[in-house]
C-alpha cells in the first residue's frame, strides 16, 4: 500500500508563524526586551518588568496556505493545494502580584496547519480525495520577578493540548486500485520554562530562556488503512484497524539567547538564535507497533528591528527561521515527514495611547524542501521516491492589548 499525503512542513518545524503582541512584527526577536504577553511566550522574566496590568489579544491572523509537491500523487501528477485559514493566535492577562511581582495567564496557538483538496486525472481515471488538519495550543501561568534594576527572573508552566488529523483516499481506474487511510489523535502535555534578562549597559540588553521538553500527559488516537484490488480474480484486500493507540507530542528541549539594543518608545534591534536539541518519540504507539518520529537538532535565528515615531506610532519590521527538525527523507519511509526549511518576513505599524495599543502586520513565510512521492522503476513499476516540494502562506494579524 502507497500512503498519499500532502507534504506538510506542519510539526517538524517549530515556529511556523510568530505569535506575540511586538514580536509578530520584529520576526520574534524579544527574548531581551519581551514584556506582557510576549514575554510569557518568549522569556517569562520579561513580566518582572511590567509596570501596569494588561489583557492583549493576539487577533486572528487571516492566513493564505499554498502547497505544491511533484508527483506526490502518481508520476505526473503533483499536489497543489491552497487554503485560506483563521488562526485565533493567543490571548494574555497580566497583573502586578507585589513589589517587582508580577503574574499572567495566556493561551497561545504556535502551530496550525490546514489542507483540504480533490483531484482528478480523468485519462488516466485517476481521482484523490485529501485532507489534514493540525493545531497545537499552550495555556499556563507565568511570573517575573524583578531582582534588581538589571536583572529579572522569571518561570511559566503550560498545558500543551495537539490535535493531528488525516484522511486520505485514491482511485486508480487504469490499476483498478483503491485505496484509504485515515488517522487521528489528540495529545496532552505539561512542559515548563525559566528565564533571565539583563540590562549589560543602559541601552543593551541581554535575555535566555530555557524551555523544558514537553512530558507526556494522555494521549489516544486510531489508524485505519484499506487497500482494494480487482483485477478480473477474485478481489485481493488488505485492511488495518488500530484503536486505543498511545500518542504523544515530542517537543524537545529548547535553549534561546537574545541580544538587544534598546532605547524605550525610541528605536530597538534585536537577535534571537534559538537551538532545539534532539529528541525521537513515539507519536502514535501500542504494544505491537508504534509509528515513530525522529527530530535533528535544530538551530534558528530571529532579527528584527523597531523605531517609533512621534513616540506613539511603533513600526517594525523583521526576518526568521524555521529550520525543519525532520531527517532527511528516506524513499523507503512511507510515513516520513516531508523535510521542508521555512523562512520568514514580518512588518507590523502601531499606534499608542494611554490604555490602548494596536498593531497591525503580516507574516510572509517561504520554503522548500522534499517529500514522499512517485515514480516508475526500470521494469515500470510503480515505487515510492524522494520529489520536491514547496511552501508559501500570508498571514494578516491583528494585536491589541487595553493597559489598566
Amino acid at each position: 500500500m502507497l500512503l498519499v499525503a500532502p507534504a506538510l512542513a506542519g510539526e517538524a518545524n517549530y515556529q511556523p508563524y510568530i505569535v506575540g503582541e511586538r514580536a509578530p512584527g520584529m520576526g520574534g526577536a524579544v527574548c531581551a526586551t519581551a514584556e506582557g504577553m510576549d514575554a510569557a511566550f518568549y522569556n517569562p522574566a520579561g513580566l518582572g518588568r511590567v509596570k501596569r496590568a494588561s489583557v492583549s489579544i493576539n487577533g486572528t491572523f487571516y492566513g493564505f496556505q499554498h502547497y505544491s509537491t511533484d508527483d506526490n500523487l502518481f508520476p505526473g501528477e503533483a499536489l497543489g493545494v491552497n487554503s485560506f485559514i483563521t488562526i485565533p493566535a493567543g490571548i494574555s492577562g497580566v497583573r502586578r502580584l507585589g513589589e517587582g511581582l508580577v503574574g499572567a495567564f495566556s493561551v497561545f496557538v504556535p502551530s496550525q496547519s490546514s489542507a483540504k483538496e480533490i483531484r482528478a486525472f480523468a485519462e488516466r481515471q485517476h481521482f484523490y480525495n485529501s485532507s489534514y488538519d493540525e493545531q497545537t495550543l499552550w495555556a499556563g501561568p507565568a511570573l517575573g520577578w524583578q531582582v534588581n534594576e538589571r536583572l529579572t527572573l522569571g518561570a511559566g508552566l503550560y498545558a500543551v493540548y495537539q490535535n493531528v488529523t488525516q484522511f486520505n483516499n485514491l482511485y486508480w481506474g487504469d490499476y483498478a486500485y483503491a485505496y484509504a487511510v485515515n488517522y487521528d489523535y489528540a495529545t496532552w502535555g505539561l512542559l515548563a520554562s525559566v528565564g533571565a534578562q539583563y540590562n549589560l549597559t543602559e541601552q543593551w540588553m541581554m535575555g535566555l530562556t530555557l524551555q523544558s521538553p514537553s512530558l507526556a500527559l494522555y494521549g489516544s488516537g486510531k489508524w485505519q488503512e484499506h487497500g482494494l484490488m480487482a483485477d478480473g480474480r477474485p478481489h485481493n484486500a488488505d485492511y488495518v484497524y488500530l484503536d486505543d493507540l498511545d500518542a504523544a507530542n515530542g517537543l524537545p528541549l529548547q535553549l534561546k539567547l537574545g541580544l538587544a539594543w534598546h532605547e524605550q518608545k525610541k528605536f530597538t534591534v534585536g537577535v534571537d538564535v534559538t537551538h532545539h536539541f534532539a529528541r525521537s518519540y513515539d507519536a502514535l504507539s501500542n504494544a505491537d507497533t508504534a509509528l515513530e518520529r525522529h527530530r535533528q537538532a535544530v538551530t534558528d535565528v530571529q532579527a528584527g528591528i523597531e523605531y517609533y515615531l512621534g513616540g506613539r506610532y511603533p513600526v517594525r519590521a523583521g526576518a526568521f527561521t524555521s529550520f525543519s527538525a525532520a531527517p532527511e527523507v528516506d524513499a523507503q519511509d512511507l510515513y516520513a515527514l516531508a523535510h521542508v526549511d521555512l523562512y520568514g518576513l514580518t512588518a507590523s505599524v502601531g499606534l499608542e495611547s494611554e490604555h490602548l495599543v494596536v498593531n497591525l502586520g503580516l507574516n510572509y513565510i517561504f520554503g522548500s524542501g522534499q517529500a514522499i512521492g512517485r515514480s516508475f522503476n526500470g521494469e515500470h513499476t510503480l515505487t515510492s521516491a524522494v520529489v520536491h516540494t514547496d511552501e508559501q502562506a500570508l498571514y494578516l494579524f491583528f494585536t491589541t492589548a487595553y493597559l489598566f
